[in-house]
């Protein structure tokens, strides 16, 4: 069983289809009243002018600001090599005591199956 019925199904499908036609509007009204040519391409009467990137451009009345960013490579990181030497101790008090001297791991046991 659905959650939604036939009923909801074509309440959701209305609404939905309004909505895009109200927005379909309003875009193409904005457009229209902006005076755009949609072509991208500047008409005959507007001089498209070039000049060099300033830090952050000066913002349009209408329209989108683009800004392009150029990746700067990474520097290659730094290798640092450290040597720590283990100095011989001068003293017999200041020695480690074979006891107190760190095991060495057991290896683990092997696993064994009962064959089922």
């Amino acid at each position: 069983m659905s959650r939604f019925d036939r009923g909801r199904w074509h309440r959701i499908l209305v609404w939905t289809g309004a909505s895009l036609a109200w927005g379909t509007a309003f875009v193409t009204a904005r457009a229209d009243a902006s005076g755009s040519t949609g072509s991208g391409q500047p008409s005959e009467g507007q001089v498209a002018s070039v000049s060099p990137q300033p830090g952050m451009p000066a913002l349009p009345a209408q329209g989108l600001v683009i800004l392009r960013f150029t990746p700067v490579e990474a520097p290659e990181p730094e290798v640092l090599t450290v040597r720590v030497g283990r100095s011989v101790a001068s003293s017999p008090a200041l020695a480690v005591p074979a006891a107190q001297a760190p095991a060495v791991a057991q290896p683990a046991p092997q696993p064994s199956s009962s064959g089922s």
